[in-house]
């Protein structure tokens, strides 16, 4: 049977909600917060519990593991380890030409269990608009995290699939909900991200999505870096188009 997955669209604002003190009763975290409100976050519970699915903290079995901040080199050109940090994560990948530097030493004395290893999930976890980024680490040299960012190791599902889900619009819904703070200031608790919801695949669904996305993702990178040509080469137009136009002093 297809599943009708819902439009979550945010409400129009300045909105007025209300909320029965039984609603606020069924959520873990008791908030009474009108956000919590939304028809955006019912609707996602009609569905999530209209269909077979698990928690996300069933295949993580042990704790979040955050960095700490760091002493950065200030060098135009250090020489150390490099740090991921919020701005490195990017569109499901590590940019590491972003990444600030510490030094070998300040790397040496943080825990091995504490260093990202491959097939780790890197997740920023605070910071407005930055929150619920993910990211797989499988970079070969040392690198370490800092202290806006943790780290999943999920056990049991792919970490792939635990980075995709957590940048899908159902993950990112969950992230808009379990938010809290000031402006500017939110973060996400890992008790909230351990009560995630996603439905449950099939081994053969799975690997299907996953290949699905892959490949309209890599049309989509293509088509960014076509468009990107475009617009180079109208602005170097413009440019030529500026110069042939130039009129030279008069003396």
């Amino acid at each position: 049977m297809a599943v009708v997955l819902p439009h979550f669209a945010p409400e129009k604002t300045p909105a007025v909600l209300m909320a029965s003190l039984s609603l606020v009763g069924k959520s873990h975290s008791l908030r009474c917060d009108a956000k919590q409100a939304e028809n955006r976050f019912a609707e996602f519970e009609r569905f999530i519990t209209s269909v077979d699915h698990f928690r996300l903290g069933d295949y993580l079995p042990s704790a979040f593991i955050k960095g700490s901040q760091p002493s950065y080199i200030e060098s135009l050109d250090p020489e150390g380890v490099p740090v991921i940090s919020t701005l490195t994560i990017q569109d499901l990948s590590i940019c590491t030409d972003l990444c600030r530097y510490i030094t070998q030493e300040e790397y040496d004395a943080i825990a091995d269990e504490r260093k990202p290893r491959n097939g780790d999930v890197l997740l920023t976890m605070d910071g407005g608009t930055s929150i619920g980024k993910p990211a797989v680490f499988h970079l070969p040299d040392d690198y370490a995290i800092d202290s806006h960012v943790a780290i999943l190791r999920p056990t049991g599902i792919s970490p792939k699939l635990v980075a995709y889900l957590l940048a899908s619009p159902l993950g990112r819904l969950q992230f808009q909900q379990a938010e809290s703070g000031a402006s500017g200031q939110t973060s996400v608790a890992e008790d909230d991200v351990r009560r995630f919801r996603f439905p449950v695949l099939t081994c053969d669904c799975i690997e299907r999505v996953l290949n699905d996305l892959d490949s309209h993702r890599e049309d989509t990178y293509r088509l960014k870096a076509e468009l990107q040509a475009r617009e180079e080469k109208a602005w170097l137009a413009f440019s030529r188009s500026l110069l042939s136009e130039t009129q030279p002093l008069k003396g």
